[in-house]
């Protein structure tokens, strides 16, 4: 007999930390095994919400009847929900329309049982459906609150409402104080914040403000580090050295740029030199520091740290140990080939990127260069001035080392390549009269997706209901997965005697692979580590989604935040080989639905 408690204290936490999938899994089961529970059944369909499987999640809301009772105001409310996401992911008459019908939703919850939130919503979603003066009334209603002072997190939301109200009904700096109130309740709930801008970002976009006076409002800067390697001298009095005071003069200058800047968290490498005293003085800021190694640990230790003198490797130790998180481009030890540290650097860019976007903020590179232009460091200011974000740059005052030469083998170097697996929920439960149907419509809709491309895959393979995509460029693999999926969403499956819950499951990853030739068949493989990445996501994708690694999504909010969205919907299962990877859900940013944050 399972604790219900105990679960549902899991539950709750699981939710609070955004593990959405994780959260869901424990929901369904837990329906599977007690029947349908209002409150699971709400948790179930709001964590699918939140992972961006929108249809899904209208799906079960009307198949566990959530909205049938008025007076469960948080079924309402959910179902009022799900309705402002379809809102908010479409344009014209059906942005308009939904929108339309989530604020009557919210009015009938508002009117029921009260509340800001329902009120609030109202507010913002009749704007959205372009009932000017509906939403100034309930903008006005919810000034009209108010505020419980007792309760941080519920007066931080009722601030927060208040701040969305005023900047609705054209008042700014009343919007900015009162946004600033509410932050002070709960300062380092980063992520509510983020929210509420993001909240405030849609109502200035259908009012056509400028945002530029949220900038003091957000959260810390999110910071991608690198920098030259150069020895850290190891004579008996380290005070007299010259090369000494001036590593301590550059360690100066971190903590202050990090200070002035209001850097509060960073990823990159840990390599001897630049690397570690940009940890170092992270640290001393107190911010938040996460690791992105190439190899194995002790690989890198061996590689990048180790040759450069053991006072490196002590300062590398207690900075990997004062981590936040550390992520490995390959568990592997280094093999030969350059191009891990090619994607390290460029995945600790994407993750960059992307917790800047979730935190509503600026993301910005700090770097310290020897102006080499073939170094590593000049790779890295390369490729993240492709996109026009800010990058502050410190020079050493002397020539760096030159690094120690890395082991070489005769194996075949790795080539990036995006990769999307495809399958198809449900198909195992066909019968095998339906066998037939499926190839002719399912699989035959999306052959005709691919060839429609404007950048067809490079590579292709099918099993079953499985299809194996291989790209060259992140973009084009996003644009692939999203047509395919849109494409599949046009079926009318009942006509074809299928059921109609066949749906589509796509994963991504992005990563190098090895393009070899397969002895059996004499054609092109595609394979390695990476591809049992790219492997491994789609079983975790909720049906009739797109999910992506962070490596993937990381690329794509590099060089096409404009057209792509990606949001952390958690993590995947555990598995005894292979450990929990986080996935994030992808979708088509609608125009308009970007926004810069502060320079």
């Amino acid at each position: 007999m399972r604790d219900a408690g105990v679960e549902d204290a899991r539950l709750a936490a699981l939710i609070r930390r955004g593990e959405h999938l994780a959260a869901y899994d424990l929901a369904y089961r837990r329906i599977e095994r007690d029947g349908v529970s209002p409150t699971v059944a709400h948790a179930a369909v709001l964590c699918l919400a939140r992972s961006g499987a929108t249809d899904f999640a209208r799906l079960e809301y009307a198949r566990w009847r959530l909205g049938g009772d008025p007076d469960d105001a948080e079924a309402v409310t959910l179902g009022a929900r799900l309705l402002k996401d379809v809102a908010l992911a479409s344009s014209g008459a059906r942005r308009r329309a939904f929108a339309r019908a989530s604020a009557l939703r919210y009015a009938a919850s508002n009117a029921r049982h009260g509340g800001l939130y329902s009120a609030i919503n109202v507010a913002t979603m009749s704007l959205i459906a372009g009932d000017g003066d509906r939403a100034r009334r309930a903008a006005e209603n919810v000034l009209s609150s108010t505020v419980d002072e007792g309760d941080a997190t519920e007066s931080y939301y009722a601030l927060a409402s208040r701040a969305e109200a005023q900047v609705l009904l054209g008042a700014p700096e009343a919007a900015a104080e009162t946004l600033a109130q509410a932050i002070a309740r709960s300062p380092q709930d980063y992520t509510a914040h983020a929210s509420t801008l993001g909240q405030i970002d849609i109502i200035l976009q259908e009012l056509g403000g400028s945002n530029a006076w949220l900038d003091p409002l957000r959260p810390p800067r999110v910071a991608h580090f690198t920098g030259r390697i150069f020895n850290w001298p190891e004579s008996p009095d380290q005070r007299a050295d010259p090369s000494t005071r001036r590593t301590a003069a550059l360690a100066a200058e971190m903590q202050s740029v990090l200070r002035s800047n209001r850097v509060g968290f960073a990823y990159g490498g840990l390599a001897a030199g630049a690397d570690i005293l940009w940890a170092e003085a992270l640290i001393a800021c107190g911010a938040e520091l996460h690791v992105v190694l190439p190899t194995a640990v002790a690989s890198f230790v061996a590689t990048s740290v180790a040759p450069f003198g053991q006072a490196w490797v002590r300062r590398f130790e207690a900075c990997l140990a004062c981590a936040q998180s550390v992520r490995l481009a390959t568990k592997d030890p280094y093999a030969g080939d350059d191009q891990v540290f090619t994607y390290s650097s460029q995945f600790a860019i994407g993750c960059a990127i992307l917790r800047a976007e979730a935190l509503a903020t600026e993301a910005v590179q700090l770097a310290v260069s020897g102006g080499d232009a073939q170094s590593t460091v000049a790779a890295d200011l390369a490729y993240w001035a492709g996109a026009p974000r800010r990058q502050i740059i410190l020079t050493l005052d002397r020539a760096p080392l030159r690094p120690v030469p890395r082991a070489q083998t005769a194996r075949p170097p790795t080539v990036m390549k995006a990769m999307l697996f495809v399958d198809v929920r449900g198909f195992g439960s066909l019968r095998d009269d339906q066998i037939p149907a499926f190839f002719s419509v399912v699989m035959a809709q999306i052959a005709q997706a691919v060839m429609k491309l404007a950048h067809p895959p490079e590579h292709v393979e099918t099993w079953g209901d499985g299809v194996f995509l291989v790209f060259d460029q992140p973009a084009d693999a996003a644009e692939a997965a999203l047509t395919i999926l849109a494409s599949h969403r046009r079926l009318n499956l009942r006509a074809h005697g299928l059921p109609r819950w066949l749906a589509l499951r796509i994963g991504g990853h992005y990563g190098p692979v090895h393009l070899l030739m397969n002895p059996i068949l004499g054609t092109q493989a595609v394979v390695g580590a990476h591809v049992v990445v790219a492997a491994r996501i789609e079983p975790n994708v909720a049906p009739g989604s797109v999910y992506v690694s962070e490596a993937l999504a990381g690329a794509l909010a590099t060089f096409h935040a404009d057209r792509f969205r990606c949001g952390y919907v958690g993590r995947t299962k555990a598995r005894r080989d292979f450990d929990p990877l986080s996935i994030f859900n992808l979708v088509r940013r609608e125009r308009g639905d970007m926004r810069s944050y502060a320079r």
